[in-house]
């Protein structure tokens, strides 16, 4: 099918589905009477369209056509579009405002809007305004203030605003920003605290970076107080008007500015080749300085790279910073790999005791930040020793979870596959790859071979052939780690290759006495990652790699017959320190190094695909306060007879008495809405009354009889009490402007089905963003009919589709619903089966229209259309389900992903399903307070527009190989922009489409293949899940062991119980009925609202948990006695406050 033609289908599916809910919102059941959600315009009406709802005088103004006139002069998102509209808006070309300090508000606005792609409340939300400081010389200077909120722009986004900011201040002549002493250790000052007291920031600068950024600025930044916390130090300054922390000039600070500042700067750069002047950043370069010494671990008072400092317990390092067995560098993008998901060989995430799954998220010592993790069979496995002295290479991820306890040490961890298009993204030098494959067989075409063949089993004799012909280096298969062995253990081995002989294999002799000569040697061969087996008194390697090993020590002719080695290699090495010339000096072929580069990495968050709950698990958004209890019942409150609570007032005339809802719950007429005037206490149908000063409210706290509300919507859906579910909740109150309910009926059918409201009226499912460019119809348990049925006609090689082995390319629109079977939550296949009824019955029982759905199976859904959208954003983005994947992963094409402004780096996003969306959301139901409009679904796109997505897409590779260029330039270390590789930015250049062929350059047998569910999720408790992450480490060669375990106790275990000691002295405490929250208990030591028993909220055994197992890391690992100090004062604490235990409770465990 071509792509317009998909477009046009995808069209006609939405469009039905419209019309559905529109006809079943015209019944009046809902706030509003239609379908409040509108499908996107072009990026640049959505950009106008957002910063109307502030400037209404910019509609229709020509700020659209002027931005898209722009796009065609410059391209699409470019920042120089940022810079060039929002320099017109400020000089009001095209509308008046009331100051030039609205005029250049207006512009920042609407370039931050365009730089986010017109899809978050960011630049309105996140930016709150701009206002004049003076310096000390009293000159004007532009203060830019920020709210929580902005974390929605996204860091780069962020930062690129404040050069915006500063691009305006210079245009207008307003003064540099002069900070005193004290303002710029005010920054230090808030930032430490805001990380250490309020919640973990993304990127936490040290105190060089802080100062040295705080000291250049040239606005000022600042926000309203978030928090009830005064920063610690540095209060009471002048140009600052609050001691209390600010959350979003913390999050400019720190995540935008100073963890962006070189993509930020490279922005400007971009600008400034088309005529942008701006100067108030050029300290930035030598920031990037201070921070990539920082970011490479390489500043020794910055303590270990980011990636390692904020380690959590249980989940463990995989390598510290290009520690040697670490996972090896390798360049390339798989099936679902790419736009910063990376790839690892399945027996990779077996040999991690299943810590490592499809979807985890992978903290990584460079190039990126994080990334999640996807598998692919055409790399490099682990190689590991036995405990019986053998070494192996493992391939099998089911035979590696039986193996698992007989591994005594993890020699290499394997390949991780990284795109290239990441590093080109990050602005980042090449880093130099072990020598591979792919490597190899661009070497052998070059010099001319151009036959097919299976470059990842090249046999022995086959590639010395191949070497002799062609002159290229010998396969990678046949060469070993050279450069991870010392020149000491080289001798040594070549020493007791002349005690060895040949008899089919190479066979070494090991007994008691060759164990003590030659143990270097033994040594030798496992970090060479040579294949072995210990037997009896010998080492014995495979046919194979005997062959392999003498060839690379100049033996070219193996022994046909039993043959001592002696004789072989009699003459003495060559003198050098270095293993790797020596070998080459001996080798008949040029013999490259393995290795290349190693990266650390660490374990971020796990993989997830579940159904989202508010707190308190809602099914509906109908407050039941109080009288619900702690659980929120419905039927609780039906007992106590009433909810009091915050409800709206309207009025059926028919029945003359008020209700809550639009509609009466009696007589289905239409009611009229009332109002409240509080200073008179009276009502009216008028907003406005001539005896009262303030304007009405459209609600009362009043008392409701909740049983009436109940049983009317029993009836309306033909309920017995038979029938009820055993438990349907609602919400203590609602936040809304409006104060309007949900119909309960509603939430008597998603209690049904155990699904739960969110916010804004809709179900959702979260779940890790994961990639994906092409399928086989296998994988995905969708048949070959049903995918030509949904415009699959043919394979990526043109050939028509007609069996399930076929690769495929992924549609832009096409996503794989997570059904992985492994998993602790509800299979995502059942969770959208569920969604589906509670609509059908919903349409025929509520609305008295026909069932839509009709899902019987899971193969039903099948062709259904849903929503994708992420965190933070306000639009959605249409999606349709064309399979299930076996994983904890969204599978979607990387375009679904820039469309909705998130990457694959580890991060999750929602599915929900169009029909409900677009019946049950409402605005009326969003909190009224700032950031409310976020992550709520107000405007939907149709169609990806591959140039209205967010830019990291542009530097997407579309290949089916990567160039010997790149390796060769990676060898030199040179920056990723000298690589030339056709990226999606050169594609929309030339016109062409950029939805097909994207290629990759590495297959895999199967994209579910490997662990589908973290052991991290699935172990029971935190004591296990240290327990098994320290038996990992104490196997990994690339993890300093004493190092983990003083960062597990260092930087989550001591912190997590100090700050738990720190607020049980400041705990509130809570009542069991009723969930009453109070600072102090009542005298009478019980509720004085429903007399329930008092309980703490902060519990001893939430202190405790953590200080067994620290000290007993601690003791086993002898660290420094400093931690042992450390955690003694504060068991000293603890003791002071419980009292010490007097016996402890053992388990059998213990004894045996």
């Amino acid at each position: 099918m071509k792509t317009e033609e998909y477009f046009k289908n995808l069209k006609e599916g939405v469009d039905e589905i419209y019309s559905l809910t529109n006809q079943a919102r015209g019944k009046g059941f809902d706030p509003v009477d239609s379908v409040e959600i509108p499908l996107a315009m072009s990026m640049a009406e959505k950009v106008v369209g957002l910063i109307s709802t502030i400037y209404p005088q910019m509609m229709h103004s020509g700020i659209t056509e002027r931005i898209l006139e722009f796009e065609s002069e410059y391209g699409k998102l470019d920042p120089t579009v940022v810079f060039k509209i929002a320099d017109e808006i400020s000089d009001q070309k095209f509308c008046k405002f009331s100051s030039i300090l609205k005029s250049i508000d207006a512009g920042i606005r609407v370039g931050m809007a365009y730089s986010t792609l017109g899809v978050v409340s960011s630049p309105i939300e996140g930016y709150t305004g701009i206002e004049i400081g003076k310096t000390q010389d009293k000159k004007d200077y532009l203060v830019a203030n920020f709210s929580g909120p902005i974390r929605s722009a996204g860091t780069t986004a962020s930062c690129l605003a404040l050069i915006l900011i500063d691009f305006l201040r210079e245009k207008f002549g307003f003064a540099k920003y002069d900070p005193t002493e004290k303002e710029i250790k005010r920054v230090w000052s808030e930032l430490s605290d805001f990380h250490e007291r309020i919640t973990n920031l993304q990127y936490m600068p040290t105190e060089e970076e802080t100062l040295f950024l705080a000291k250049h600025m040239p606005i000022q930044v600042a926000g309203d107080p978030s928090e009830k916390l005064e920063v610690s130090n540095y209060k009471n300054l002048d140009r600052i008007n609050t001691n209390y922390l600010r959350s979003g000039f913390c999050l400019v600070m720190a995540e935008g500015l100073a963890q962006k500042a070189a993509k930020g700067y490279r922005l400007l750069d971009q600008a400034r080749k088309n005529g942008i002047k701006c100067t108030g950043f050029d300290f930035l370069p030598e920031y990037i300085e201070i921070h990539e010494k920082r970011t490479l671990g390489k500043d020794k008072k910055s303590g270990p790279p980011t990636y390692i400092k904020d380690l959590v317990a249980g989940r463990p390092i995989y390598g510290h910073p290009s520690r040697s067995g670490g996972f090896r560098f390798r360049y390339g993008r798989g099936r679902s790999s790419g736009f910063s998901a990376v790839s690892v060989h399945p027996a990779t995430m077996a040999v991690t005791d299943g810590f490592l799954a499809i979807g985890t998220q992978l903290k990584i010592e460079k190039p990126t930040k994080g990334c999640a993790v996807t598998t692919c069979d055409e790399i490099e496995g682990p190689i590991v020793k036995l405990k019986n002295g053998s070494v192996i290479q493992l391939k099998d991820s089911f035979k590696v979870k039986k193996l698992y306890s007989e591994i005594e040490e993890i020699l290499y961890l394997g390949d991780i596959l990284f795109p290239f298009s990441d590093l080109l993204n990050r602005n980042a030098n090449l880093i130099v790859p072990g020598y591979v494959e792919e490597w190899w067989n661009l070497e052998l075409i070059k010099k001319g071979f151009n036959k097919t063949l299976n470059y990842y089993e090249v046999p022995f004799e086959s590639a010395v052939e191949l070497s002799e012909k062609y002159g290229v280096p010998l396969h990678p298969k046949h060469i070993y780690y050279w450069t991870q062995i010392s020149i000491e253990e080289f001798s040594n081995l070549y020493n007791w290759i002349k005690s060895s002989w040949v008899d089919e294999k190479l066979v070494l002799p090991f007994s008691k006495k060759e164990k003590e000569i030659f143990s270097l040697g033994k040594r030798a061969l496992e970090l060479l990652g040579i294949p072995h087996q210990v037997i009896i008194e010998n080492v014995v390697l495979d046919k194979e790699s005997s062959k392999a090993i003498l060839f690379n020590l100049g033996l070219e002719s193996f022994p046909l017959e039993k043959t001592f080695l002696k004789e072989f290699f009699s003459k003495e090495l060559p003198k050098s320190e270095n293993v790797l010339e020596i070998v080459n000096s001996l080798s008949k072929f040029e013999i490259k190094d393995k290795a290349g580069e190693f990266i650390g990495a660490r374990m971020g968050r796990p993989e997830k695909a579940k159904l989202r709950k508010l707190i308190g698990s809602p099914n509906v958004l109908f407050p039941v306060g109080n009288q619900g209890g702690r659980l929120r019942s419905v039927e609780a409150a039906c007992e106590v007879g009433y909810v009091k609570g915050t409800f709206p007032l309207f009025y059926c005339e028919n029945c003359a008495q008020e209700t809550v809802y639009r509609k009466c719950e009696k007589c289905f007429s239409k009611t009229k809405q009332k109002y409240y005037f509080s200073d008179i206490k009276e009502k009216s149908f008028s907003e406005k009354v001539e005896y009262s000063q303030k304007v009405g409210q459209p609600y009362l706290t009043q008392k409701i009889n909740i049983q009436d509300y109940f049983n009317s919507a029993k009836d309306l859906i033909s309920f017995t009490r038979e029938d009820l579910p055993p438990l349907i909740k609602g919400v203590r109150g609602l936040s809304s402007e409006s104060k309007i309910p949900e119909h309960l009926s509603k939430g008597i059918l998603r209690a049904k089905y155990n699904l739960q409201v969110n916010k804004d009226g809709t179900i959702r499912m979260d779940a890790t963003e994961l990639p994906l460019v092409s399928f086989r119809p296998r994988e995905i348990g969708t048949s070959v009919s049903k995918l030509r049925d949904l415009g699959y006609d043919e394979d990526i090689e043109g050939n028509p589709l007609e069996n399930e082995n076929q690769i495929i390319e992924l549609m832009p629109h096409d996503v794989l619903i997570p059904s992985a079977v492994e998993t602790p939550d509800e299979k995502g296949e059942d969770i959208f089966k569920n969604i589906c009824n509670f609509i059908d019955e919903l349409l025929q029982k509520v609305y008295s229209l026909p069932a839509y759905y009709k899902i019987k199976t899971k193969e039903d859904l099948i062709g259904k259309l849903g929503v994708c959208m992420a965190p933070h954003n306000c639009a959605g983005v249409i999606c349709r389900f064309i399979g299930f994947s076996k994983t904890l992963g969204l599978l979607a094409s990387p375009y679904m992903h820039a469309a909705i402004r998130r990457d694959c780096d580890g991060d999750e996003a929602a599915i929900m399903l169009l029909g409900d969306v677009l019946l049950n959301f409402s605005r009326k139901f969003l909190p009224s307070h700032r950031g409310g409009t976020q992550d709520a679904p107000l405007v939907l796109n149709a169609k990806i527009d591959a140039g209205e997505v967010d830019d990291q897409i542009l530097d997407f590779e579309v290949t089916r190989g990567y160039p010997l260029e790149l390796y060769n330039l990676a060898e030199k270390r040179v920056h990723s922009s000298k690589v030339n590789i056709t990226t999606i930015r050169k594609i929309l250049k030339e016109g062409k489409d950029p939805f097909r062929n994207l290629g990759f350059t590495h297959n895999t047998r199967d994209i579910n293949e490997g662990v589908v569910c973290s052991s991290y999720k699935l172990l029971e408790n935190m004591e296990e899940k240290v327990k098994h992450q320290m038996e990992l480490v104490e196997k990994l060669r690339s993890v300093d062991t004493a190092d983990t375990a003083r960062l597990i106790i260092d930087r989550h275990f001591i912190r997590d119980m100090r700050g738990n000691l720190r607020k049980f002295s400041m705990q509130e405490f809570r009542c069991v009925k009723c969930n009453e929250i109070m600072r102090r208990p009542p005298l009478s030591g019980k509720c004085v609202a429903c007399d329930g028993k008092i309980i703490f909220t902060i519990h001893e055994g939430g202190i405790k948990k953590y200080l067994e197992p620290a000290l007993n890391l601690a003791k086993k690992y002898n660290l420094s006695p400093y931690l042992q100090q450390n955690l003694s004062l504060i068991k000293g604490y603890i003791d002071s406050i419980f009292g010490k235990e007097l016996e402890k409770q053992k388990a059998i465990s213990d004894f045996l």
